[in-house]
């Protein structure tokens, strides 16, 4: 049903770009990678880790579309998967998307982006959430339509919706949906360097079963560029954090006879800080990029965790066709509402080379260390993959 919906929205707005009387610009870029990896830990388990040789194939298609007052750029990627060895863990991920704006009039632009994937890898639900959850199927579909409004030469306003189904295959992890409205006010002050930002989100997360958790964001920050190649965000806040669910408790009313476990309906209203802080900085040949951030995001354990995230990544430039990137990231997430808490640690860090062979063909070997620490139970997890990638794409450009 997803596919299905997600594919009659491109027709749409083709259909509807097809239609604009004005010069257009556009390129095709369909490309393939072949992929041989080593992995000594695919599901990154605590006990009885699984080695695999994995050979993947990723045919994909992006796709540009641009006029004076029209954006619009698709993503269309397969993804199949083969175990050596452990065939039952294939898989062909999915990954299609779709984002657009429109210049309604000089003052007011619109824009949507659209988006459905399935992939069963690890590195998904690690990013969304910080938690391993295995090799099960993951579907993920997002609308996120919005407008922003020029009041002022300087001062501008955007207003968003985004909803988002997330479902498993697994029966031992819970879907959820999210429903997410955002108000936000960018003023750019006489430096014309300076951005001050004010942003108000409210969000619900529904599990089964009457499960929810609700949450009012109010966030202050600014964007400053020192340089055209430095820039430095920050945004900070606070999350109101409301919550209603059903959860497990241990009776003692007839102790010291017995003790039985009930179902109890628990309500949390609680406020949380909220921080993301980044910077981008670019030299002839060596860029920097690094972050923190702290917030709230649902999770496949049936509950909302505090996910709060600190990476670093360096890229260089040795000659036109060799370059290389280095990065690592260590992430922590814990429970927002329950009173049993449980607290993760995720951290990785990896390295690769990429050399163009020739203008359309290029190569890429990488490595990636991961430890994955479940604090609360004393456990921990570990794995080691080495790849080597071939990429080749074919770009088609136009102009009418």
């Amino acid at each position: 049903m997803g596919t299905r919906t997600w594919v009659g929205l491109a027709l749409i707005m083709n259909l509807w770009t097809a239609h604009l009387g004005v010069a257009a610009d556009w390129s095709l870029v369909p490309s393939v990678t072949q992929k041989s990896e080593f992995n000594s830990n695919v599901n990154l388990a605590f006990t009885n880790p699984t080695s695999a040789y994995i050979f993947s194939l990723a045919p994909t298609a992006d796709f540009n579309y641009n006029t004076e007052i029209t954006q619009l750029q698709g993503h269309l990627g397969l993804n199949g998967q083969h175990y050596l060895r452990k065939g039952n863990l294939d898989h062909i991920d999915q990954n299609y998307q779709i984002n657009a704006k429109y210049q309604a009039t000089p003052q007011v632009n619109l824009s949507l982006n659209t988006s459905y994937i399935v992939d069963t890898t690890l590195l998904e639900e690690l990013l969304a959430s910080g938690l391993v959850i295995g090799s099960s199927p993951r579907t993920s579909i997002l609308a996120n339509p919005g407008m922003m409004y020029n009041i002022t030469e300087r001062l501008s306003n955007t207003i968003n919706y985004n909803f988002n189904r997330v479902l498993y295959q697994a029966p031992q992890f819970t879907d959820y949906t999210t429903h997410q409205m955002g108000l936000t006010f960018n003023y750019l002050l006489s430096n014309e360097r300076t951005t001050l930002t004010n942003n108000n989100v409210a969000r619900e997360t529904l599990y089964p079963g009457g499960n929810t958790y609700k949450t009012l964001g109010i966030y202050l920050g600014a964007n400053h560029k020192f340089t055209e190649n430095w820039e430095f965000d920050l945004l900070g806040g606070l999350n109101i954090n409301k919550s209603d669910f059903d959860t497990q408790v241990e009776d003692i009313s007839q102790f010291p006879f017995f003790t039985t476990v009930v179902q109890k309906r628990v309500k949390h209203t609680k406020g949380t800080p909220y921080f993301k802080v980044s910077t981008t900085h670019r030299w002839t040949n060596l860029n920097l990029t690094a972050g923190f951030s702290r917030d709230q995001t649902p999770s496949a354990y049936g509950y909302v965790l505090n996910f709060t995230r600190i990476y670093a990544s360096v890229g260089y430039t040795f000659t036109e066709r060799l370059t290389g990137t280095l990065g690592g990231s260590f992430s922590l997430s814990s429970q927002a509402s329950q009173a049993n808490n449980q607290d993760y640690n995720y951290s990785t860090v990896a390295a690769a080379l990429a050399y163009k062979i020739t203008e359309k063909l290029s190569v890429t070997p990488g490595y990636r260390y991961s430890r994955y620490d479940d604090v609360t139970g004393g456990r921990s997890a570990q794995a080691h993959s080495a790849y080597l990638m071939l990429s080749y794409n074919y770009p088609i450009h136009y102009q009418q």
